[in-house]
């Protein structure tokens, strides 16, 4: 996995100060890192060290390569053995070198053995090993599991938040054994937080969720930062009221950690209308796409079936295509990619329906054949057909329309006069969907940009790349009209 590593070395006076990214994310700054970790990891070993007294804790960390989780545990005596696990031998280098002042050289301790490799691979051989009993009574399973995970950025990298990865937890744990996990922010991904917090339920998990307030996190507009703590066996609030927290903490008080667990109204309300996070599914990575449609996810969560994907585009286009049967005029379009946000999809939909009102389709289609002459045969041949089915499309609606109520008319406003038709506003739908997708496969062919293709020169005169963009706008409408005129068909 190819990752970009960043270390911003400040001055605060006399202070040294160390800001880390990887990928272009802040993971933490040396001013207030102390608050992500001490949340992280002191309230799940305290907890497991009052529910095993007299026991050699085992912990297992998932990521945390920089040791500052590491130092945190080392905390407790009671800790006897911590298995590090991180996919990223750089990460560990650094957190060897550069940030050993930081995490008191926690990585070079003898109660930690450092595995590089990814997190996921190592639970599923550590969980198979358990079952043919091939692990020594030392290396058995864990009191804790600290999950200290960069911020997923694509698909792939939420597979640490799925069902099956906490069902792998829960498997690697003693009974009673707690897991911590970093999660995202509550309120500036609040539906994104919750799907981790009922994946890790569905799981057969007690949950808690916490969030605090880290300033360098805020600063990077990433919103207050949430916690989750987990476990087999039902927190209650009095074993939290009771925890021996050690001295020398910098963040973290007893009365702060209970405070913590205190979620506003608004964002608890949201918690049981989102869809659980599945290793091959994209729901976890569409919520943190769209953090800010929320009608349209929580409508989205009611509607979908637990077993459909979001980012499928059957999906994506039916569930477009059913929003135009109630407002046509107020279409959300999910982003799918980052560098597409609801705001700039919302944006450029607007546009696109505007520019799309004052065109007469048929006559637009009429004098597109009007140029097939320049192109191949087969070219034109498809442009008649889609021609064809177009128009047999809009006669459809048409005919649907017209048995309509006059009272489900579309207008602008107060006035009288309509704004486009239901006919129109699905044509409209299909086009901008279309380019939409097709943008996301082929900005280059949709956009129809000079580039070179096989090695031969393409421009403006020639049909190349805007040819292909042409080829996948029609056979995106035909799809597209397939799924209207079937909406159930799979």
């Amino acid at each position: 996995m190819s990752i970009s590593l960043f270390v911003e070395e400040q001055s605060n006076g006399d202070t040294r100060e160390i800001a880390f990214y990887i990928n272009g994310e802040l993971q933490f700054h040396t001013a207030d890192e102390a608050i992500y970790h001490e949340y992280l990891t002191i309230p799940a070993i305290a907890l497991a060290a009052q529910r095993f007294p007299n026991q050699a804790l085992r912990v297992l960390v998932c990521g945390g390569g920089d040791g500052l989780a590491v130092r945190d545990i080392l905390r407790y005596s009671q800790v006897n053995q911590i298995n590090l696990v991180d996919y990223s031998q750089e990460v560990i280098d650094l957190g060897q070198q550069v940030f050993a002042p930081f995490n008191h050289e926690s990585l070079s301790n003898s109660k930690v053995a450092i595995h590089i490799q990814e997190a996921f691979g190592f639970l599923n051989k550590f969980t198979q090993d358990l079952g043919k009993n091939l692990l020594n009574e030392s290396d058995r399973r864990y009191h804790a599991i600290i999950c200290d995970f960069t911020y997923p950025a694509s698909i792939a990298e939420t597979q640490i938040y799925a069902w099956e990865w906490f069902v792998l937890l829960k498997q690697a744990l003693v009974p009673s054994g707690i897991i911590a996990t970093n999660a995202v922010s509550p309120d500036r991904n609040t539906l994104a937080f919750w799907c981790i917090h009922q994946t890790i339920q569905a799981a057969g998990l007690d949950v808690k969720p916490l969030q605090v307030h880290i300033p360098s996190f805020v600063n990077h507009d990433y919103g207050n930062w949430g916690f989750l703590l987990a476990s087999e066996t039902a927190i209650a609030h009095s074993e939290i009221e009771s925890l021996d927290l050690p001295s020398g903490l910098r963040a973290l008080s007893l009365e702060a950690l209970l405070e913590a667990f205190i979620i506003d109204q608004a964002i608890a309300q949201v918690r049981d209308s989102v869809i659980i996070h599945k290793k091959d599914s994209s729901q976890l990575f569409f919520y943190l796409l769209n953090r800010g449609n929320h009608d349209y996810l929580q409508e989205q969560a009611i509607s979908t079936t637990q077993a459909s994907d979001p980012m499928n585009l059957d999906n994506l286009a039916r569930a477009w295509l059913k929003q135009l049967e109630s407002n046509p005029d107020a279409l959300l379009i999910p982003a799918q990619h980052h560098s597409h946000t609801p705001q700039i999809s919302q944006e450029w939909l607007g546009r696109v329906k505007q520019l799309l009102n004052q065109i007469d389709l048929p006559h637009l289609i009429a004098k597109l054949l009007e140029r097939s002459q320049e192109l191949p045969r087969e070219v034109a041949d498809d442009l008649r057909e889609f021609q064809t089915k177009l128009t047999n499309f809009q006669q459809q609606l048409s005919q649907q329309n017209s048995q309509q109520d006059s009272s489900q008319a579309i207008y602008l406003n107060d006035s009288n006069k309509p704004s486009f038709s239901l006919t129109t506003a699905k044509v409209i739908a299909i086009l901008a969907l279309t380019l939409l997708v097709a943008n996301l496969a082929a900005p280059d062919a949709v956009f129809a940009k000079g580039s070179t293709v096989f090695g031969s020169s393409v421009d403006g005169d020639g049909i190349g790349l805007g040819f292909i963009g042409l080829m996948m706008t029609m056979g995106g409408v035909y799809w597209l009209i397939n799924l209207a005129n079937n909406p159930k068909k799979k």
